[in-house]
């Protein structure tokens, strides 16, 4: 995904205001527009673009379908000891993930560790923003769900797990280390970023129909597969979350008859104080990092990084306007005006 294209820098308030109008258009209550808004905002100017405003497009197609209830509130339909059981009516993701962090944090600060389920509801967004959010407290964190099939399994070429994201984040004295990534070879948003760019991808990310490689992100939406990450480890890893994310969700996974569509979550936290005390975690994190960060890099241009450091590089640069490409943003305002009328 290496070639040129025209990029532009729009307001932070800007992006986030049409996407918040777009969303209320479509019949969100105003404050949750915003919610979902700042969200997709977050992960734009984050640089993760497959995550950020192009979502909107697919969103209201959701809306539209009736995949998506954009009023819709998530509810608790189990609530036992350190766990809980989230009902997201199929609302927005980011409305009931956010719901779930502030029971998480409750029970985690009761009990030292907690797990909160979350089934019915579609795309939840970039999952780093949850876990380091979590993370911004003092807890450890990790996320995973599955979703609607698009990779295929290690050796095969029809469309099997979703890409099915794992995150985690660990506090540190500066900003949290959050690790965030999909078990596909690439996420899917990062396939629809390039096609609306008209951009060419590596090989290794897709097969067509016919089970051959192509650098056609096209070749994915016309019937072709994403690929695992890293062969037969990222093909285990995927399983992994499709399996135990959607069983243990209640949404089943998507290599069942049961399952219908969405994303089978599960968000788990676990407060240091408990196992290792006030100080212990916090030291062992911080020589941890001083020892790593001192790593002699292989070409001294380019540091050893931590995890979720390229993050807080791009939200420092996009802290007045953010970049996003020409084609998108012309995408989201088109979008924006035809919903208007």
């Amino acid at each position: 995904m290496s070639q040129e294209i025209s990029e532009i820098q729009v307001t932070r308030s800007d992006m986030r205001t049409v996407a918040a109008r777009i969303l209320a258009n479509v019949g969100t209550p105003d404050e949750r527009a915003l919610s979902v808004a700042e969200s997709l905002v977050k992960a734009q100017e984050v640089g993760h673009a497959s995550h950020g405003v192009i979502r909107l497009v697919e969103y209201v197609s959701f809306v539209q379908k009736g995949t998506v209830i954009a009023d819709a509130t998530p509810s608790v339909i189990s609530d036992r000891g350190a766990t809980a059981m989230i009902d997201g009516s199929w609302g927005w993701g980011q409305i009931a993930c956010k719901f779930a962090v502030g029971i998480l944090k409750k029970k985690t600060e009761e009990f030292g560790t907690a797990t909160i389920t979350i089934k019915n509801v579609n795309h939840i967004g970039r999952l780093g923003e949850y876990v380091e959010n979590l993370a911004s407290d003092g807890l450890v964190a990790m996320m995973w769900c599955n979703s609607d099939p698009s990779v295929a399994a290690f050796g095969g070429r029809e469309r099997l797990f979703g890409t099915n994201p794992f995150a985690a984040a660990i506090p540190s004295e500066g900003e949290p280390m959050v690790i965030d990534f999909a078990t596909a070879a690439s996420a899917e948003g990062k396939l629809r970023v390039a096609r609306a760019n008209g951009q060419k991808i590596p090989l290794g990310i897709v097969v067509d129909k016919d089970g051959k490689e192509s650098t056609e992100p096209e070749a994915f939406y016309s019937g072709g597969a994403l690929l695992p990450f890293g062969g037969h480890k990222g093909y285990c890893m995927s399983l992994l979350i499709e399996l135990v994310g959607g069983a243990l969700s209640g949404g089943h996974p998507s290599t069942t008859q049961a399952y219908s569509r969405g994303n089978g979550t599960v968000l788990t936290a676990y407060d240091p104080k408990f196992f290792a005390g006030d100080q212990g975690f916090a030291d062992d994190i911080k020589e941890s990092v001083k020892k790593i960060k001192s790593t002699t890099p292989v070409d001294p241009k380019r540091p050893v990084l931590l995890p979720g450091e390229v993050e807080s590089q791009f939200r420092a640069r996009n802290s007045s306007a953010i970049t996003i490409s020409e084609a998108i943003w012309k995408q989201i305002t088109e979008l924006d005006a035809s919903l208007a009328r």
